[in-house]
């Protein structure tokens, strides 16, 4: 049995080395993947096809990076802080977050957050 650590680990790897039959080793067939966008809620992902699809897509375009910058697991979930550049300045990228769960040492879960530009009425 793989932990949540590893495969997270092993998914990212994946993920920054554009290996896509590595990480859709990685899927399982029933995951559900939500992206941070469109806002407000993100395009939904259903089984593992869609999924892997949706990655192979982001790992093909290599004017892009990816950069994992935090990783905190516990039990089958983990959080992922990351960077993802389009362009070689911090404002040619976008912060966010992967929240994941594994099941079976594979990735069933995932739910991104991200850091948009925008307008939000927040206290100063």
């Amino acid at each position: 049995m793989t932990d949540t650590a590893d495969t997270i680990d092993r998914f990212n790897t994946a993920f920054r080395l554009r290996d896509k039959d590595a990480m859709a080793a990685l899927v399982h067939d029933d995951c559900v993947m939500v992206a941070a966008q469109p806002a407000p809620d993100g395009a939904s992902f259903i089984g593992k096809e869609a999924c892997v699809t949706f990655w192979g897509e982001l790992m093909d375009d290599e004017s892009t990076t990816f950069e994992v910058q935090h990783v905190f697991s516990s039990g089958d979930w983990a959080a992922v802080r990351w960077r993802y550049r389009f362009g070689p300045t911090d404002a040619e990228s976008v912060l966010g977050v992967n929240v994941t769960r594994v099941s079976d040492g594979r990735v069933i879960e995932q739910l991104g957050y991200t850091k948009t530009p925008g307008g939000l009425p927040l206290p100063e």
